[in-house]
């Protein structure tokens, strides 16, 4: 008997998908709640009312109007902006406010000048380095450059120097030293020295 009135509430409780209380099983098994939610734990019951659910299906609007938004997206790019909300919903099968949405949230008309901009132009052509002329006359020559250190290792000797000065010396042993690293790579280019 206990047998039968367990099969006959595990069948109440599964067809009523979960939703019938113990105490409603137990009135109609004739055994106590307490049974009724010992035989639950026990025997799984919510497992099982989980696995007889089927699984759920996306709902099938949900895919057509992402094909209709995507295929409204793309006929407002091939036009390049030019076709009018009424003409896209009646191609893709939704209404005018439903494009006029869509181009607000997805913001097309950011996309269409993207698609619709001329490429960018070309870069210039470098010169290649036999075309490249040089005035080596322009640049400091390495006897200036010779003379300009020593006269800041000359103020660089004396005793007492301002604030001042040691930021000007600073700043010009600095740019001497880009010159040299300047004149050093053109003279390599050149060929005139091999360093």
């Amino acid at each position: 008997m206990k047998k039968e009135a367990r099969e006959q509430a595990e069948k109440m409780f599964l067809k009523s998908k979960g939703k019938s209380t113990n105490k409603e099983i137990a009135d109609a098994v004739k055994v106590n709640p307490l049974t009724i939610g010992r035989w639950k734990k026990e025997l799984k019951w919510e497992a099982k009312l989980k696995a007889a659910k089927p699984a759920a299906k996306p709902p099938s609007g949900v895919i057509r109007k992402k094909a209709a938004r995507d295929k409204a997206l793309q006929l407002y790019l091939d036009s390049g902006g030019k076709i009018t909300n009424k003409e896209l919903a009646d191609k893709s099968g939704v209404s005018p406010a439903t494009i006029a949405k869509w181009k607000d949230l997805d913001r097309w008309s950011k996309k269409v000048v993207r698609v619709v901009a001329p490429p960018p132009p070309a870069p210039a052509p470098t010169p290649k380095k036999e075309e490249a002329e040089f005035d080596m006359g322009a640049l400091a020559s390495p006897q200036q450059i010779l003379r300009i250190n020593q006269r800041i290792d000359g103020l660089l000797e004396r005793d007492y120097l301002t604030a001042g000065e040691v930021a000007e010396l600073a700043a010009a042993k600095r740019d001497m030293l880009d010159a040299v690293e300047i004149y050093v790579a053109i003279a390599r280019e050149l060929g005139a020295i091999k360093i």
